[in-house]
């Protein structure tokens, strides 16, 4: 299938690829897409359709009888998309959550980018070595794929969350792509929580706190400056948790290149092309920058 311009964009013939999430006008994949989309030539449009959780199923199927070429699943729908796909990739199977679909012959079928776009940003900023120690904090989907990657980089893992089981199953997951080591550690446990963010050179938010200026837990906003906060968050992009890194002297990193990252994989199953990816970190972090302005009374 191709989606090339030949007349004035758009026109009736224009495909739609959308974000499904709950909220989702914040996000800046429509920037990014559609930057990469106008660059290729491609005569296809990126839109974002706030879904209610109630709604998903009913807007997943509505989207699939108007042709829709594909979507991104963003917070809180990535687990809950998962039994409405006719078929699921193996790493959707493995990080057993959802982030792209793509409408085929084959039905609904269901991917996952998250894992290989965090691992792309990890290695690309931070350079790490084999066995080196990581704090992941979170248990949802987006810390699921976050301990995916960390496992392929063959990282030492503590996973941090508020329930044994739930961080038990993320910190499996880190064990079963090749950790070196892994760990478990509960939110109300100071003295472990406060060890285990000290021994670790690198300390990753997987959660959505600092979205709305929330504080992680204290011992994760006492790094030192030889540690490293990386936060999968990046709107705002300075968060309370890189606010604090930085103010001791820690390297603080946002989540755009994630974003990107994962970004150019979905990209390139939609569109069977490899996926320019300058353009579209190029377009994220003007729209970023541009939202991080003060606004004009």
């Amino acid at each position: 299938m191709t989606f090339e311009v030949s007349t004035s964009w758009p026109t009736a013939s224009t495909r739609i690829v959308v974000l499904l999430g709950w909220p989702a006008r914040h996000s800046l994949s429509p920037q990014l897409h559609n930057a990469a989309f106008r660059v290729d030539g491609l005569d296809l449009v990126y839109l974002a359709v706030p879904t209610p959780p109630a709604a998903v199923h009913d807007v997943v199927a509505a989207l699939g009888a108007i042709e829709v070429v594909g979507a991104n699943v963003t917070v809180p729908h990535k687990r809950a998309v998962v039994e409405g796909c006719d078929v699921l990739t193996e790493e959707a199977r493995l990080v057993g959550a959802v982030n792209t679909l793509h409408w085929t012959e084959d039905g609904l079928v269901g991917d996952n980018t998250d894992a290989r776009g965090l691992g792309d940003a990890l290695t690309a900023d931070l350079a790490p070595a084999p066995g080196e120690r990581w704090v992941l904090f979170g248990t949802g989907g987006a810390a699921r794929a976050a301990a995916v990657a960390l496992g392929r980089l063959a990282g030492a893992v503590t996973v941090v969350g508020r329930r044994q089981t739930a961080a038990e199953e993320v910190a499996d997951l880190a064990a079963r792509t090749g950790a070196a080591d892994i760990e478990v550690v509960l939110t109300d446990q100071g003295e472990r929580l406060a060890a285990a963010a000290s021994a670790a050179r690198t300390v990753v938010n997987a959660t959505p706190l600092g979205m709305g200026g929330q504080a992680l837990p204290a011992p994760l906003m006492a790094l030192r400056a030889d540690q490293v906060a990386y936060d999968l968050v990046y709107d705002p992009a300075v968060t309370p948790f890189l606010a604090a890194a930085r103010a001791r002297g820690a390297a603080g990193y946002h989540g755009l290149g994630m974003l990107v990252g994962q970004a150019a994989v979905s990209y390139e199953r939609w569109t069977g092309r490899p996926a320019p990816r300058t353009t579209m970190h190029e377009a994220a972090t003007a729209a970023l920058a541009a939202r991080q302005q003060p606004q004009r009374p």
